[in-house]
């Protein structure tokens, strides 16, 4: 029984992905910004290779890869573990609004 509730635990969440307008540069960037507001340790950000890992409060990892496609950027954000706070869900949202704006 604890094995099926390990498994569970570290089930990983869907992969969101989606187009916005900016370069990945900027995308990394205005990522960081939104994840240390939300109090999330920055662990590592690529410039050069387009992504930033992240540790979330409850030990899951979030990983965002941003790529150049055509005048803006295509963003991967996957989490390694649980969201509990649902950061993923609020960077997407902040993404995506923040590059309409």
């Amino acid at each position: 029984m604890l094995n099926r509730l390990a498994e569970l635990l570290r089930w990983p969440g869907r992969v969101r992905r989606f187009d916005v307008p900016t370069a990945p540069v900027d995308v990394l960037m205005q990522s960081s910004l939104v994840l240390r507001g939300l109090g999330v340790a920055i662990r590592r950000l690529d410039v050069d290779a387009g992504t930033l890992e992240a540790r979330l409060a409850v030990g899951g990892v979030l990983r965002l890869r941003a790529s150049a496609e055509g005048d803006g950027s295509r963003v991967a954000i996957d989490v390694d573990g649980r969201d509990w706070g649902g950061v993923a869900r609020l960077l997407a949202r902040e993404l995506a609004s923040g590059a309409s704006a």
